[in-house]
């Protein structure tokens, strides 16, 4: 796969944290996705293992929005 994730599973997982980050914070899901895939990108690339980049990704995500909050 070329794409951002390394196989559908790594994707469905990452779109129902992205939704459910999207609930929880009051924001559309575009906003989140676009902080969320940057955050999980930046990540990626320095990552020798990648089982806990949707874990980083999304706490990285929160903290975006909660500044943005304030």
């Amino acid at each position: 796969m070329d794409g951002l994730y390394s196989d559908d599973d790594q994707e469905k997982i990452s779109t129902s944290t992205i939704e459910s980050l999207a609930r929880e914070m009051s924001r559309p899901v575009s906003e989140v996705k676009d902080i969320y895939e940057g955050e999980f990108a930046r990540l990626r690339e320095g990552a020798r293992i990648h089982d806990y980049l949707v874990l980083f990704a999304s706490r990285r995500t929160r903290d975006v929005l909660s500044q943005r909050r304030h």
